[in-house]
């Protein structure tokens, strides 16, 4: 007895003879013809003419009943022994071609291991590569945020270089990089801080920030020693692009420069033994503290008579932080009644040797204040 094919359902149309399925699979059944009908009572039986596809055969008759849609049908196979002997070897030849298949060869090589994948890395040829757990879950990600979860708190390791990016992207101007992402900074690069020339050699990492429109671009650049420099563009081409600015640092701490350009703090204050001093980011520095000197030359020992009225004394003022060089002023404030100072008369960065003098012809220790204003850099 033969047992109707019923899988899925049906749509018919008044007058047409394709019948189309869905959830059917009529040419894989290997339906060579037969009887087909409607589980209602619409329409009657119709001989199948042809099964053109899984989801589509042509009836030898047009349908006679009403269109319908989604309908349960059935169909009474042909029992004509030669007709399905000879669909079934078509149908198995088709398949045997298919198995004769290089491609199949190179899966059917592979030696099948615990976290592993195949791939093809040729024409006719695959291997076998590693997919660990975290792999697969990454692949599991249904969306841009679940992926970014399965990712986790990782950056994503180490920036490459623009060029190594794989994003079609080239070293040496930074005028270029239009991708978002971190690149890896090194060698001579163009368009960098105008406080380091046209161009120069970089030691860096590149951030670059787009909106999805590209018409708001930012670029933060964290050099090895310069500081943290930032820039923007609204030029979509990056033709265009506003001047860096330096990302001031903490305003009191370690002042520092590279090149003359300020790398640190804006103000660094400090004190030793030697004074108390203070510096600013623009290189200024300025000293001060206090000392006791012994006025016991006559000062006219010093156009060499051996009387006069009054008496002097050397001191050496040792500077709390050295200067850069010696275009600094000293300035020496007495605390003694008649006490002068007759000027430095030596200099360097670390100190500077000062000559005062005070009326009278007694030898005295006398105490004074100084300060210094220079460069430290």
């Amino acid at each position: 007895m033969t047992i109707p094919y019923v899988t899925g359902t049906v749509s018919v149309t008044a007058g047409s003879a394709v019948v189309t399925g869905s959830g059917t699979a009529w040419a894989t059944a290997l339906i060579a013809g037969g009887l087909f009908g409607l589980d209602s009572s619409n329409g009657n039986l119709v001989p199948i003419l042809s099964v053109d596809s899984n989801t589509q055969l042509t009836l030898a008759k047009p349908w006679r009943g009403t269109t319908a849609a989604g309908q349960g049908y059935w169909i009474v196979r042909d029992t004509a022994y030669l007709q399905q002997q000879t669909v079934n070897a078509q149908a198995l030849s088709t398949y045997i071609q298919r198995l004769d298949n290089a491609v199949l060869a190179a899966l059917a090589g592979l030696t099948p291991a615990a976290d592993k994948i195949a791939y093809f890395n040729g024409a006719a040829t695959a291997v076998l590569a590693d997919i660990k757990a975290k792999g697969r879950d990454i692949i599991s990600a249904a969306d841009m945020i679940g992926l970014l979860g399965k990712l986790g708190p990782v950056f994503g390791g180490t920036p490459p270089s623009p060029t190594g990016a794989g994003v079609g992207l080239s070293d040496g101007d930074f005028n270029t990089i239009m991708v978002p992402g971190v690149y890896s900074i090194a060698g001579t690069w163009s368009n960098g801080p105008a406080a380091y020339g046209a161009s120069n050699i970089w030691t860096a990492i590149l951030v670059m920030h787009g909106r999805n429109a590209n018409n708001l671009m930012y670029q933060t650049l964290y050099h090895s020693s310069r500081g943290v420099w930032w820039r923007y563009s609204t030029d979509a081409t990056g033709a265009t692009w506003q001047p860096w600015n330096v990302i001031p640092r903490e305003v009191v701490g370690l002042v520092g420069q590279a090149s003359g350009i300020p790398t640190g703090a804006i103000i660094e204050p400090g004190s030793n033994a030697n004074g108390e001093y203070v510096r600013f980011a623009d290189g200024t520095q300025i000293c001060w503290g206090t000392g006791t000197i012994n006025v016991s030359t006559n000062l006219n020992n010093h156009f060499g008579s051996t009387s006069g009225a009054s008496v002097t004394g050397n001191a050496l003022i040792s500077f709390p932080a050295t200067f850069s060089n010696t275009s600094y002023s000293v300035s020496v404030f007495p605390t003694f009644r008649g006490f002068t100072v007759l000027g430095a008369y030596s200099k360097n960065g670390a100190n500077a040797a000062v000559r005062m003098g005070v009326s009278g012809s007694t030898a005295n220790d006398v105490p004074y204040e100084w300060s210094a204003f220079g460069r430290w850099f």
